[in-house]
């Protein structure tokens, strides 16, 4: 068997088989994926509305500080533990995967019920903290016990997830991470709307099926113990998982802050109802960022396997088809957002107009972002753990620092600003750093993924907007006819952008193995 230009011919045989190039599976895994982000897309956009329609300003300002505390204190407790698990496990044996699943689940669980205990007894700080204007300190202090109950799962949640990823379970984790938990949490949701419970109700509505999400993977992760691949070889000790996943650790806690932390200085700083359309605001991004974390998740063990094997085309070629598929599925959204700011935040109230502004510069930024790809999970399996956190810190310093100077005085606008030079360090730096060792996501895929949506989405939105303002019967005549365009042209150079590969992976093997 002979390799010439990416192709394989086998004496005897008229077949033509292409030698693997790292996206053999990755279409099914990545489309299971981008379904799963979907549903929790629409889901976490669905909780927007319930809580925005059904809790005063005040309360809604309540429960973003109340879930935004919930994910610091998730990041903090997961210790960066899921990723070193999708790190070892793939290699290990399956005794010693065994062990260190435990270890990890019941160190984690331990620090859960330390930070509850804290958070707990400091709750009458927090809502002194944040009350300001018409909010009530009992009231958020009540919130933030409420909270508290449900933080030993935080980190469990995390740990039992990667946990479950790193065995090779992508679907299990991705059914109850992405579909079952988003939908319990809007049925939760909807139940603690109809009966008035106040921002209280709602945030046990949405914490409570991380806890519940925890005892089924835990149930799963028993029986795939068992099922470990007996291939396996390798023994790691705790010291060197630790070594490696301490700066994860530090660098997971970074990026939740990152991402969380601006909501809570703004309520601290200027008000809990600025903070509130503010929060509204940060979760519209959440399509991209679901999208992208579950791409994240379906790529990492394949592309570790990969780094391992030497394979350092395939690994390339992996990372440029990612970030061609993220760009295809997000470039629309945060350009219909950017474009049409007033229209997409008016759909939450008219209170909420006022991040507008604020919404259409994180949009542009996340457009920046989503081009990088999966430039972080690239730098870690290529084990630069700590050069990964030392780019995450140094956003986070960026970030704390520029809210403090600016949110006092520019409110949410200020808060945006600072997330935005925080996206930019978080993604601009190990571009370059993988860049040079030969890993960059650039190539003919992502060039004519990004053309095709600035020429079918961008510009007719832009010039729909120019003409009719924030009209929102115009907005959605031009989106619809944009996106069917825009697929129509994506079908046309599927070729070019690898969705040939991405559908093709989608028949049966004995399908595929028929039409080679």
């Amino acid at each position: 068997m002979s390799r010439t230009n990416g192709w394989s011919h086998c004496s005897g045989r008229s077949s033509i088989f292409v030698v693997d190039d790292g996206l053999d599976g990755l279409g099914r895994r990545s489309a299971l994926a981008l379904v799963g982000a979907g549903v929790s897309g629409v889901a976490t956009i669905a909780t927007l509305f319930i809580a925005t329609r059904s809790l005063t300003s005040v309360g809604a300002g309540e429960f973003f500080v109340a879930i935004s505390l919930f994910a610091i204190m998730q990041g903090i407790c997961s210790f960066g533990a899921e990723t070193g698990l999708q790190y070892f496990v793939p290699a290990m044996t399956k005794l010693s995967a065994r062990r260190l699943i435990r270890i990890v689940w019941i160190t984690s669980a331990v620090a859960g019920l330390i930070v509850a205990s804290i958070v707990w007894f400091t709750a009458g700080w927090f809502g002194e903290l944040f009350a300001k204007g018409e909010s009530s300190g009992d009231g958020a202090a009540s919130v933030v016990r409420s909270i508290a109950i449900l933080l030993p799962f935080a980190g469990l949640y995390e740990v039992s997830m990667g946990a479950l990823r790193a065995c090779d379970r992508v679907l299990m984790s991705t059914v109850l991470d992405r579909i079952l938990r988003p939908l319990a949490q809007v049925a939760g949701m909807l139940v603690a709307a109809a009966f008035s419970t106040g921002s209280r109700g709602a945030v046990l509505a949405w914490a409570i099926p991380n806890a519940l999400s925890v005892v089924v993977a835990t149930l799963l992760l028993v029986r795939v113990h068992l099922r470990l691949a007996a291939a396996r070889t390798e023994e790691t000790s705790q010291r060197e998982f630790w070594r490696y996943t301490a700066p994860r650790a530090v660098a997971r806690i970074a990026q939740t802050l990152t991402q969380r932390l601006d909501v809570l200085i703004l309520a601290a700083v200027y008000s809990i109802e600025e903070a509130g359309v503010y929060g509204t605001v940060s979760r519209c991004m959440i399509a991209g960022v679901m999208i992208a974390g579950s791409l994240r998740q379906t790529i990492q063990p394949q592309l570790r396997r990969l780094i391992l094997g030497g394979d350092r085309v395939a690994v390339k070629t992996m990372y440029g088809a990612s970030t061609t598929w993220l760009v295809i599925v997000t470039w629309p959204i945060f350009i219909a957002m950017m474009t049409h700011a007033p229209v997409v935040m008016r759909s939450f109230g008219p209170g909420y107009v006022t991040g507008a502004h604020a919404l259409m510069l994180l949009s542009g930024a996340m457009l920046v972002s989503t081009a990088c790809g999966l430039v972080d999970v690239v730098l870690l399996m290529l084990g630069r753990s700590w050069l990964s956190t030392i780019n995450v810190v140094v956003a986070l310093a960026l970030n704390v620092i520029l809210n403090l100077v600016l949110a006092p005085k520019y409110g949410m606008m200020g808060s945006a600003i600072a997330w935005v030079v925080a996206i930019l360090a978080t993604n601009l730096p190990p571009l370059v750093q993988t860049a040079r060792v030969g890993l960059h996501p650039g190539g003919t895929p992502l060039l004519t993924a990004t053309l095709a949506s600035v020429l079918t989405i961008a510009v007719p939105l832009t010039l729909v907007r120019l003409a009719f303002g924030v009209a929102v019967a115009p907005f959605v005549v031009v989106s619809v006819i944009a996106l069917g365009v825009y697929a129509l042209t994506l079908n046309s150079l599927r070729e070019r952008v690898l969705l040939d590969r991405l559908m093709g992976d989608l028949r049966s093997p004995r399908r595929r193995a028929n039409n080679l």
